[in-house]
């Protein structure tokens, strides 16, 4: 395992949360914000934070990752409908994770232990977006 495995694990997982799968208008990718200037109306964009190590028994580590889904809604100057639109797609997030914490295999554990507004009213090529991040804790035990 690595952080990158552990990381295409929760896209993985986010591609498959209702708002989210193949067919929808949302998305879920790591690392590329240039999904947002082709026209979806939400977007997860997940992004490796901060991580730490450390002993465990039996000369195994533990490895625990903070990864960021930054959650983009799509609104057309409608903040209200925009919060509770980020209200639904971070609780059907919350809830895949709680569901399958393996994220597919790729981590021992996960689960999301933040989530925040981060701004209300971001604009990328002219469309607005609110911005909720949620933070995912995921660790692995590496020898």
């Amino acid at each position: 395992m690595s952080r990158q495995a552990v990381i295409d694990g929760l896209v993985g997982q986010i591609q498959l949360t209702s708002g989210f799968e193949q067919g929808n208008t949302g998305t879920a990718v790591a690392y590329d914000h240039r999904v947002l200037v082709q026209g979806i109306d939400r977007a997860a964009i997940v992004l490796a934070g901060e991580g730490e190590q450390k002993r465990m028994v039996m000369g195994l580590n533990e490895l625990t990752h903070d990864i960021e889904v930054q959650l983009f809604i799509r609104h057309n100057n409608d903040v209200i409908a925009a919060r509770a639109d980020a209200d639904i797609y971070s609780h059907n997030i919350i809830v895949r994770i709680n569901a399958n914490p393996t994220l597919g295999g790729s981590a021992f554990d996960s689960i999301v232990t933040r989530y925040r507004v981060e701004d209300e009213k971001m604009e990328i090529g002219r469309v607005p977006y609110l911005l909720e991040v949620l933070t995912v804790r995921a660790e692995e035990h590496i020898a």
